[in-house]
């Protein structure tokens, strides 16, 4: 059993990997919200990937960043706080979400 860490998994593709991986690992997610998901293999903690802290996690087999944002307005109607805000959640949030797990 692999101990795997998804980022983002209450939603969209990351929830849908959760699904197709839980009975044979154990998973912990990070997340704002809590997958609609219960599984005796799935731990779950509700943060903000760019404003919190992560937890220690001793043993990391896995890692899978699912968080993502587009903002699909016009260009002329997006602002460079819009283009900052997606760099943010795409690239730092990532980043620093592998800083953390890679020692381990």
């Amino acid at each position: 059993m692999k101990n795997i860490i998804i980022i983002g998994g209450s939603k969209g593709i990351g929830k849908a990997i959760i699904a197709k991986l839980i009975d044979s690992n154990s998973i912990t997610n990070f997340s704002r919200t809590e997958p609609e998901l219960s599984h005796d293999n799935l731990q779950h903690y509700s943060l903000n990937i760019l404003n919190e802290e992560l937890p220690i996690i001793n043993e990391v087999d896995t890692l899978i960043y699912c968080p993502g944002s587009i903002n699909l307005k016009p260009i002329n109607r997006l602002s460079i706080d819009d283009f900052r805000t997606d760099f943010e959640i795409n690239v730092i949030g990532g980043i620093k979400t592998i800083q953390h797990f890679l020692p381990k």
